[in-house]
């Protein structure tokens, strides 16, 4: 009898993977002999085993050291691991390798019999053993040939198999499909109805076989598009969410790798049930909640978010693509509606607007709204990406509509040349996001995805609504006119790329927002400028002098470090605000770090003081006892506040259950500076805009003071070669004779 046999972990099923040992190491010359370690039921054992000799008569001959009389029901396999020799790998036994002899579960012969008429032990048992058995190609094939594989898919379909069981049958068909001697059809519908069927009703202590029958089903309907209405249809919504809240890590994954199979192999109607779906039972929503308390992913459920993120987003390519019809009732009603919120924005007891006359106030909506087609307003929608941008604008006129109607009667008593167009605006922000979200693109190898996408079912049209709060900004602080649009949003592209290169791991789109109101107009033109300087510095510069920048970076971000120290140390005065975001009038906290860097001691203040002796301040915070710092919306005494306090807000949480410190900064540059102190007192780095724009400032002054000297001298790009010793060290001098 031969028994040549190879399990191993599998990435997919997370059970088992039937892999030949080929893949770990090279092949061994032909002829080679063995000396090798065998672990054995009756002793350890040193052999040399001759590797020409097939497999049984292997095996026998160890069973024959220790005395086993029945060697064909025993197996070898590499110790420590669940890879099993055969005939078709044993050339790669080398040398000092460790073994072991196992018995095998049970007989070949009897696997079958025991899989249809076997009691639930030994059905687990033969499941068990064809793990084995499937990973021989001669015993496969065996297997195949007495239509075995037939027979379990049948069992499956009558419900023989269930839980582990069935779980066991599906990593044997999976092995047998490894193989290359099935494929995925030989799962038929009833069969994938009971698997969906068990699959709804798993518990929490079956999460291994959860695992399975997902990786199961994605498969199929990758392989098997004949498949794809009845998992489609069968898939159980309401039990999927709480699996993926509920269950193990490689759950959710295999949960987000069915819906993406789902997506791929999908017509456009499905995907837009799908869409549906996912909203209704806020699959984002659970993902985010899970996700945003991991410190890390692994490289496979990363690139699974990536495929969803890129696909949910692709989406929106149809509307993007779409043409505008002028006749089409439904898009001009939305247009209607635009213009209706544009015009309630107006206020009519504005002394302004009672000047103008029954012809402008008729007319003032549209130019606000910047439309150069007042007769057929659709028609200004007529562009690339401007279907989408209808829905974009529509969002935002209506979830933002205090800012909307801000910025229609801003444009409605600006000049016309320096009037914000805001259709055209939001047609360009709407490709522009696009290009920056990658709409469209089909899903690469790429591992990484955005987590704050997870974290708002909107997340297109909410970053559009705060992005178009950013080109209102950015419009007033460069002045610009019409004839300037295209330099407005190169800047609002940089400072979008900016941000989610600054924060690439934003926990939502309030963080983002943030990461944004740091990165102004004059931001951007310092960073250009200094980037544009670096680099044709860089085009002087030698290998030397980045050696020398270097060698005291280390300096510089300690004497950064040291200055935000200094800061705290010195204190500053917060205002107080209330639990619900309220400010408190006349009421003010200083803060202020000790000098031994021990203690944060803090207490009330009056308006005007700018100094408060430590000894004047009666609670304090030990240093040691910080656990975080919060900022944002996830300072409790914020949640409820307006946005610019939110965007200063910051908690510092004490250690076990401690009353957190709630401030709120004057203004981002004090907020930058506390933050960047606290990290360090924590011994983090200081990481905010503003510190590393103070240590590049820092390193290309100590760089140039460094250089003074050195005006007008080529520096070579690598070092002169060190010359040769002298033939003697027989030194002389003219004032000392020889030495």
């Amino acid at each position: 009898m031969t028994t040549y046999i190879a399990v191993a972990d599998s990435p997919r099923l997370g059970g088992s993977l039937f892999a030949m040992a080929s893949a770990a190491k090279p092949a061994a010359p032909v002829g080679k002999r063995a000396k090798v370690g065998v672990k054995t039921p009756c002793g350890d054992l040193l052999l040399d085993l001759d590797l020409d000799q097939p497999l049984f008569t292997i095996v026998e001959y160890v069973c024959q050291e220790v005395g086993i009389t029945e060697p064909d029901l025993y197996a070898i396999k590499y110790d420590g691991s669940e890879v099993y020799i055969f005939d078709a790998n044993r050339q790669d036994i080398r040398n000092g390798d460790m073994l072991q002899l196992v018995r095998m579960p049970m007989n070949r012969n009897e696997v079958i019999e025991k899989l249809s008429s076997g009691t639930p032990d030994e059905k687990a048992e033969a499941l068990q053993a064809l793990l084995i058995l499937a990973a021989d190609p001669d015993s496969a094939v065996k297997f195949i040939a007495r239509e075995g594989h037939k027979s379990i898919v049948s069992w499956i379909e009558v419900g023989v198999y269930k839980g582990n069981l069935l779980c066991r049958a599906i990593q044997c068909l999976q092995g047998l499909i490894d193989q290359g001697l099935v494929t995925w059809e030989i799962f038929s519908n009833k069969c994938l109805s009971r698997i969906l069927k068990e699959t709804n009703s798993a518990n929490g202590t079956e999460w291994n076989n959860v695992e399975v029958f997902l990786s199961a089903l994605e498969c199929v309907v990758t392989s098997n598009p004949a498949a794809y209405e009845t998992v489609f249809m069968g898939m159980p919504w309401e039990r999927y969410a709480v699996l993926m809240q509920e269950g193990s890590v490689v759950v959710m994954r295999n949960c987000i790798m069915l819906l993406n199979a789902l997506f791929a192999q999908g017509s456009p109607g499905n995907r837009d049930a799908l869409k549906n779906a996912i909203s209704n039972w806020k699959i984002k929503s659970v993902v985010w909640t899970r996700l945003k308390n991991y410190g890390q992913v692994d490289s496979e459920l990363a690139h699974a978010l990536h495929v969803f993120q890129a696909q949910m987003l692709g989406l929106y390519e149809r509307l993007r693509n779409a043409r505008v019809d002028t006749a089409d009732l439904a898009l001009n009603g939305k247009v209607d509606i635009l213009l209706k919120l544009a015009q309630s924005g107006l206020k009519s007891d504005d002394a302004r607007y009672k000047q103008l006359d029954f012809k402008r106030r008729l007319s003032v909506h549209h130019t606000a709204m910047g439309l150069e087609d007042v007769r057929v307003p659709l028609k200004n929608f007529a562009k690339p990406a401007g279907r989408l941008a209808i829905e974009n604008l529509l969002y935002f006129a209506d979830k933002y509509n205090l800012s909307f109607t801000t910025a229609i009667q801003e444009n409605l008593f600006s000049s016309s040349e320096h009037m914000c167009p805001l259709v055209e605006s939001s047609i360009l922000l709407t490709e522009l996001l696009c290009r920056v979200f990658r709409v469209g693109e089909p899903a690469g190898d790429e591992k990484t995805f955005l987590l704050m996408y997870f974290s708002h079912e909107c997340f297109f049209e909410e970053v559009f609504s705060v992005c178009m709060l950013l080109v209102f900004k950015t419009w007033r602080e460069m002045k610009a006119s019409k004839t300037s649009i295209r330099k407005v949003f190169g800047i609002v592209n940089q400072q979008i790329v900016r941000a989610l290169k600054l924060n690439p791991h934003c926990l939502d789109i309030n963080s983002f927002r943030t990461t944004l109101s740091s990165l102004p107009y004059s931001e951007i033109v310092k960073q250009l400028q200094r980037e544009n300087d670096e680099r044709k510095a860089s085009e002087r510069q030698s290998r030397a002098v980045n050696q020398l920048r270097d060698s005291f970076r280390a300096e510089i971000i300690s004497l950064v470090n040291e200055n935000r120290i200094n800061v705290l140390c010195k204190g500053s005065r917060f205002q107080k605000y209330g639990a619900k975001g309220n400010r408190i009038k006349d009421g003010y906290v200083f803060v202020k770090l000790s000098h031994n860097l021990k203690a944060l001691h803090y207490g009330d203040c009056n308006a005007t003081c700018d100094d408060v002796d430590i000894e004047e301040l009666p609670e304090s915070i030990v240093v040691s006892d910080i656990e975080m710092i919060n900022t944002g919306a996830s300072c409790p005494h914020a949640r409820k506040a307006a946005r610019q306090i939110v965007d200063l807000a910051f908690s510092i949480v004490i250690c076990n259950d401690g009353q957190p410190l709630n401030l709120v900064a004057p203004n981002a540059k004090v907020l930058n500076r506390w933050l960047d102190g606290l990290n360090v007192l924590m011994g983090n780095a200081a990481n905010s805009i503003e510190a590393r724009g103070d240590m590049g400032i820092l390193l290309d002054m100590e760089v140039r003071l460094r250089l003074l000297e050195t005006e007008g001298i080529h520096i070579p790009e690598t070092p002169p070669p060190i010359p040769p010793p002298p033939s003697n060290f027989d030194f002389s001098s003219r004032f000392f004779g020889s030495l």
